[in-house]
């Protein structure tokens, strides 16, 4: 019984090991590449020019591309959650948002509603014309990068199951958020008892 249960686990992670590569290929087969020096940001943040890693640089930054209308960048939030709550108290680890919404209010409400408490900025121009998304390659999001702390981009990706086994590789001695799903849902959206 115990082969029969470690082969079916085996089968499963092949299977999910397979389709996440898969979707890597699909929507990142352009990528930049691990040991490329990641493009800098220059957001407006608070009527002034910021060059975003710059600004963070010294820490690993974890850079989520996403837009609220985006079905599947909302569906990644939980895991986002997860990694704030995990490496809050990390001086080394940060994430950043980056929202390419047409809708500055729908993107102010998304992050409100879900409970994004890390950096989050928004694209000033539609996505299609971004620079931002022709320097990293974007072709579908929610698309994630790890860029070390030199500024080096050390994963790019559309499977968070990749970013969150680049973070334990990361910080090992991290003991990562294991908390129920329910509690990766933002607090008003839960249901009243």
């Amino acid at each position: 019984m115990t082969k029969f249960l470690t082969l079916c686990a085996s089968l499963i992670f092949s299977f999910i090991s397979v389709h996440a590569q898969d979707l890597d290929e699909k929507y990142g087969i352009d990528f930049l590449k691990p040991g490329t020096v990641a493009p800098e940001i220059i957001i407006n943040k608070d009527g002034a020019k910021m060059n975003l890693l710059e600004e963070n640089k010294g820490k690993y930054i974890v850079l989520d591309f996403w837009a609220s209308w985006c079905g599947d960048c909302r569906k990644e939030l939980k895991y986002l959650r997860s990694i704030n709550r995990t490496y809050a108290d990390t001086d080394s680890i940060e994430i950043i948002g980056y929202s390419f919404d047409n809708e500055k209010s729908a993107w102010k409400k998304c992050i409100k509603d879900s409970a994004l408490v890390w950096q989050n900025y928004l694209s000033d121009v539609p996505m299609r014309n971004s620079r931002v998304k022709r320097d990293y390659h974007i072709g579908w999001i929610p698309t994630t990068y790890i860029i070390d702390k030199e500024g080096k981009v050390i994963l790019a990706t559309v499977v968070m199951e990749k970013v969150l086994a680049k973070l334990k590789e990361i910080a090992p001695n991290v003991r990562p958020d294991y908390l129920p799903l329910e509690s990766l849902i933002a607090p008003e959206k839960k249901k009243k008892k």
